[in-house]
């Protein structure tokens, strides 16, 4: 709904700064920086990690999973530099790659399956030992976030009004199903009667139920999963330097982020390009790529259950007043309040209690993080350092495009 009306690099940014206050879209853009800046990292690191295990385990050979990292950071960083045009083109290939081999994978293991048949059994909700069932739902947050990933390109987009919406709703309905199956295909081919050993195996279970179905084609998981650590790290990279871009544009961050070279930020991507290798070797080396992959996302989750909410407050807020006569119960009212009452109460019973080290650790680092952007934001007041409020809203406020103008509109 908020992209149907705001077009902006800023994405939720701009929304709730337009739709409720440029204090709360600072805010949002802080608990934000959790995300896009992180999620490609700690991908890639975890696949570097499945890929040290499965060389490890089948051929004896050690290839750290750090230099796996190296290797796909300088990768995609390369690609993003490059523009939109091409990063984005990579994506979608590797993305339609990666859905066609799960796809497949799915319809092997339904027609193969392990110990206990195909059946309803792993939809049975009470199968869930104590807050597993929230923190399992934390995770499949984490799994559909990047729906919201195509607002900040909106400004390198033809006829975003029209086409961002779209892209939004669609993702997430085909790649719900497609979650849906693709899960529920897992597990079978696993085995329900054998569930015990799934999270606990040493090897990836995608891989293991692969190689059962398929044999040596398990191969070309592998390569789907190399192809969703890369696809990953570019969304959310394009998303990230584009925020950077926006905030810089508008004072909220050093004007020098704004810098653009052949219609692509450099500088922001520059700082991306630090952010990814500075904490996916960092926090990597001190608690594991895996570890750090279920750390941050945890703490991802938790952050954008903040963000996700506020939108949703905007949405709300902005129909009941400027754009009142264009309010729907359920669109502006019923819906966005109905999901942030359920985003706060898996939030709340995903951490009590408290999970094992170091993921229980992730709630306390994003209260920290959101008590450092609550003093930033009373320092900025309590000093007459306001003018970044004035200026994070330009974008926000800017005039809607003629029909003439829109009609003439195209990608950078």
């Amino acid at each position: 709904q908020l992209a149907n009306r705001f077009t902006s690099a800023g994405g939720y940014f701009t929304y709730t700064s337009r739709t409720l206050h440029p204090r709360v879209g600072l805010l949002t853009a802080w608990l934000y920086f959790l995300y896009d800046p992180l999620g490609g990292t700690i991908n890639i690191a975890f696949f570097g990690f499945i890929l040290q295990g499965l060389l490890q385990s089948r051929y004896n050979f050690d290839f750290p999973w750090w230099a796996t990292f190296v290797i796909l950071a300088s990768f995609v960083s390369f690609l993003v530099y490059r523009g939109i045009k091409i990063s984005a083109t990579v994506m979608l290939i590797l993305g339609v790659l990666e859905i066609l081999i799960f796809l497949a994978l799915s319809i092997s293991a339904f027609v193969s399956p392990g110990a206990g048949g195909t059946s309803f059994a792993p939809f049975n909700l009470a199968n869930a030992p104590g807050n597993g069932l929230y923190l399992a739902i934390v995770f499949s947050i984490l799994t559909f976030t990047g729906f919201e990933s195509v607002a900040p390109l909106a400004e390198e987009s033809r006829s975003p009004r029209r086409n961002l919406p779209r892209a939004i709703v669609l993702s997430i309905l085909i790649m719900g199903l497609f979650f849906l199956v693709t899960s529920w295909a897992i597990v079978t081919g696993w085995g329900t009667h054998r569930l015990g050993g799934f999270a606990t195996s040493a090897q990836n279970p995608i891989l293991v139920v692969a190689e059962r179905v398929w044999g040596v084609g398990w191969i070309f998981v592998m390569f789907a999963l190399l192809n969703s650590a890369i696809a990953v790290a570019i969304a959310c990279t394009n998303s990230s330097t584009r925020v950077f871009f926006a905030m810089g544009r508008t004072g909220v961050l050093p004007k020098w982020l704004a810098h653009v070279h052949h219609k692509v930020p450099v500088n922001a991507v520059t700082l991306q390009t630090v952010i990814t290798f500075a904490y996916g070797l960092g926090v990597g080396f001190r608690i594991g790529a895996d570890q750090e992959f279920f750390f941050t996302g945890t703490a991802i989750t938790l952050g954008l259950i903040f963000v996700y909410g506020a939108g949703n407050i905007g949405v709300v807020r902005y129909y009941l007043t400027e754009a009142r006569e264009n309010f729907n119960i359920w669109l502006h009212a019923i819906f966005p309040i109905a999901c942030t009452l359920a985003l706060i109460w898996v939030g709340y019973k995903s951490i009590v209690p408290l999970p094992a080290a170091p993921v229980k650790y992730a709630p306390f680092v994003v209260a920290g993080w959101l008590a450092v952007g609550l003093v930033l934001m009373w320092a900025l007041s309590r000093t007459g350092r306001e003018e970044w409020l004035i200026k994070s809203s330009e974008i926000a406020y800017e005039r809607p495009p003629t029909p003439e103008e829109e009609a003439a509109e195209g990608a950078l």
